[in-house]
């Protein structure tokens, strides 16, 4: 009897150890099956659930036993597969939302001009991904280098993906595009802004890549290739 008591003590012990150290018991919290673009309402067969210790799972996880009250609430963010839902994600009231919402802790929400071109004659929508590239003049050759990679699109002009301010299409200019970057990326838009012309290259939305080192490229690079 003792050693079946004392063998009893040490399974509830382990079992206590265990869940300390994987961070407590599981929990079931809400997460995305399918990639969702911004603005778009969840679907049942987009979200699922999975098991997170309790220690790492903060107020704003949406729980699995909230999954029946999120569908058909549209997301405030685009979302990958497989990232878990936050209510953070949601947009819980249509009539209160801002572009203040859609910008992520630790990013900023900047605006640049831009023409026809690098908006791709309208087509470039909020969620989509794209390249910043600056061309400058230096002596007597234009110069091209890409600047920034894979920014997010929050919104083009007036239209934040949601189609939820139809009322106010015409407060800001369509050839507005505001990108989604940190702070120190918006300094280097700022200065590339003020020296020359930005365009945007626009991405797959699965092509997260970012390239390193990549060279400028001037006329006179284009020159010589004509000449071969």
């Amino acid at each position: 009897m003792c050693m079946a008591l004392g063998a009893g003590c040490l399974f509830v012990y382990m079992q206590q150890y265990e869940q300390h150290v994987t961070g407590g018991a599981y929990v079931q919290v809400a997460v995305v099956t399918r990639d969702v673009p911004l603005g778009t309402p969840l679907r049942e067969d987009a979200l699922a659930t999975q098991d997170m210790p309790e220690r790492y799972v903060e107020q704003r996880h949406v729980r699995g036993a909230d999954v029946p009250r999120v569908v058909g609430v549209r997301v405030s963010s685009a979302l990958r597969a497989g990232e878990t839902l936050l209510w953070s994600d949601l947009v819980t009231s249509e009539e209160h939302r801002d572009l203040s919402s859609l910008v992520r802790d630790g990013q900023r929400a900047v605006s640049i001009e831009a023409d026809a071109t690098s908006t791709f004659g309208g087509l470039l929508r909020p969620g989509d991904r794209v390249d910043v590239v600056l061309t400058t003049r230096e002596g007597n050759h234009d110069v091209a280098s890409t600047i920034l990679q894979n920014a997010l699109v929050l919104a083009t002009g007036a239209d934040i993906g949601a189609d939820l301010r139809r009322d106010r299409q015409g407060t800001t200019r369509a050839g507005q595009v505001t990108l989604s970057m940190t702070l120190e990326q918006s300094q280097t838009l700022a200065v590339a802004a003020a020296r020359g012309e930005l365009m945007l290259v626009l991405r797959n939305p699965d092509d997260i890549t970012i390239v390193q080192g990549l060279p400028s490229r001037s006329s006179d690079d284009l020159a010589r290739a004509e000449r071969r």
